[in-house]
């Protein structure tokens, strides 16, 4: 999922609303990923004055689009479904890298025109009287004769919807429209429910907020981030066989691994019986944990990480070069604190974890038959 911000805009402010009780805090996105954590969301940043400019027939908004569609193409992502949500004028820059992406000889540009599966449209205005209102009320400086051409016929606007329309034509795209119903600065209603509409069938949405907040939700039950979560999921559903074609399997913790001993086995094998009861408890501790986060929430995944990290520095600097090496369980005791516990506890601090935390997943990992304390 790709965010692009319109006139006056930048790539983390258009999308931080007013602070509020979202676990996440005020960066919408982050709500996203959290409640879609197999979906990757990025946000594009620019000079938002370009379209002032550009109005002023000083820059090219095609410059602009194959400028983003090339890094778009650099970091590859064509390779999967792309949904935009476009504030503003940002929708505009939009349309423009779908043709232009789609006219191309380029094959990383073509992916990006071919991979598209939803456009989410905030307030963005279409028709040249919309662009005109939008432009005397954030670019004063603009000439009057500017506006007002903009305002009369727009041919540049007309022939970039056309180019959209036909672009939707035959696709299974989701268009979603959104528009203001507020006045912005109590001064104009910049996008109706007329120059919101791109004319590809879309419904067009009214929602509470002016030209400016529109693009800011101000928590999970506002209904623009209600409805575009809603059609995520759709659409990750509808194109679930390409999320996970080329991505690795996670690993499954919760499975047995190798070595399928018991805890109480490999204890009593590293000469560490006594510790039975304390271990058992631990790591029970952390599958009911572990187990309650279900199996597709960011928690979930931020268990699987803590594990994968507690296996890799236990098996590299624990395991291979001490108790292979026939160390003692005091130096094996010191070295899990020193190299493992500690280094872990701290990494995973912002997420709370602790020394015991690190120490339960452990446990865990020998339970589940992925670690052993003695030497083969």
């Amino acid at each position: 999922m790709v965010f692009v911000h319109g006139l006056t805009g930048d790539a983390v402010d258009t999308w931080t609303c007013a602070p509020g009780s979202e676990p996440e805090g005020d960066y919408w996105p982050k709500w996203l990923s959290a409640d879609l954590p197999s979906l990757s969301f990025y946000t594009i940043g620019y000079p938002a004055s370009v379209f002032a400019q550009w109005a002023k027939k000083e820059m090219n908004l095609h410059e602009r689009a194959k400028s983003v569609l090339e890094t778009l193409a650099g970091y590859s992502l064509g390779s999967k479904p792309i949904v935009f949500v476009c504030h503003s004028l940002g929708g505009l820059l939009v349309k423009q890298m779908l043709r232009t992406a789609s006219e191309s000889h380029d094959e990383g540009w073509k992916c990006v025109a071919d991979s598209c599966a939803g456009v989410f449209f905030l307030a963005t205005p279409h028709t040249g009287s919309s662009l005109a209102d939008l432009l005397k009320l954030f670019v004063g400086r603009l000439s009057s004769v500017h506006v007002d051409k903009l305002a009369s016929e727009s041919p540049e606007l007309d022939d970039l919807n056309d180019s959209f329309r036909m672009f939707c034509h035959g696709r299974n795209i989701d268009v979603c429209v959104y528009y203001e119903k507020y006045k912005t600065k109590k001064v104009a209603l910049v996008v109706d429910k007329r120059s919101a509409d791109p004319g590809v069938g879309a419904t067009a949405i009214a929602v509470e907020a002016d030209h400016l907040t529109i693009c800011k939700p101000s928590s999970r039950h506002d209904v623009v981030y209600l409805g575009i979560l809603r059609r995520l999921r759709k659409i990750a559903h509808t194109h679930q066989h390409l999320a996970v074609t080329d991505e690795f399997a996670p690993d499954d913790f919760q499975e047995p691994g190798g070595d399928r001993r018991s805890l109480l086995e490999k204890m009593a094998a590293a000469e560490r019986e006594d510790e039975y009861q304390f271990a058992n408890e631990s790591q029970n501790r952390f599958a009911r944990e572990f187990a309650r986060q279900g199996l597709i929430t960011g928690k979930t995944r931020l268990h699987r990480n803590l594990l994968a990290d507690v296996e890799t520095y236990f098996q590299n600097l624990i395991y291979h070069p001490l108790i292979c090496a026939g160390a003692d369980n005091a130096a094996i005791s010191a070295a899990i604190l020193r190299d493992v516990v500690e280094p872990l506890s701290l990494k995973y601090s912002a997420n709370q974890a602790s020394t015991k935390t690190i120490m339960n997943a452990l446990y865990f990992l020998t339970e589940r038959c992925h670690v052993r304390w003695d030497a083969p």
